[in-house]
């Protein structure tokens, strides 16, 4: 055989072989990235799951909510009305009890001023006469 032949031979032989190394790394990286996918895959369908479940448990949580509504709804009323009931007794209350009271209290007021003038003059008239028969001496 001619050594050319022989030569290209070598050259073809490794051009095949470095083909085959490099197909063989590609096939490797493949392999690791579609290793890598289905994992990924894997953990997209365990959070997908999960997220059913909690999706399901927001949907329990809100027909509780929707049951449970109407009757916070009643209570709030009720507790209005119970609010509303209570301002008008104490609003009545206070008109029934206040006047009376502010009325006594006047009343204590002038009784006590009236008292604390009359002693007032009385102390004054007598304190201001001599204890002699008016200043005039008869003997």
């Amino acid at each position: 055989m001619p050594t050319l032949l022989q030569i290209c031979f070598v050259i073809v032989t490794i051009a095949v072989v470095a083909i085959a190394i490099a197909t063989i790394r590609v096939m490797q990286q493949f392999r690791k990235t579609s290793e890598e996918f289905s994992s990924m895959t894997r953990e997209a369908r365990q959070w997908m799951d999960q997220l059913r479940a909690v999706t399901n448990d927001a949907g329990d949580i809100v027909s509780s909510f929707r049951e449970v509504a109407p009757r916070l709804r009643r209570v709030m009323d009720r507790f209005e009305a119970i609010g509303e009931r209570t301002a008008v007794l104490s609003d009545a209350v206070l008109r029934e009890v206040e006047v009376p009271v502010r009325t006594a209290v006047a009343v204590a007021r002038g009784v006590r001023f009236g008292a604390q003038q009359f002693v007032e003059r009385l102390t004054k008239r007598f304190a201001g006469r001599s204890s002699s028969n008016g200043g005039m001496n008869y003997e």
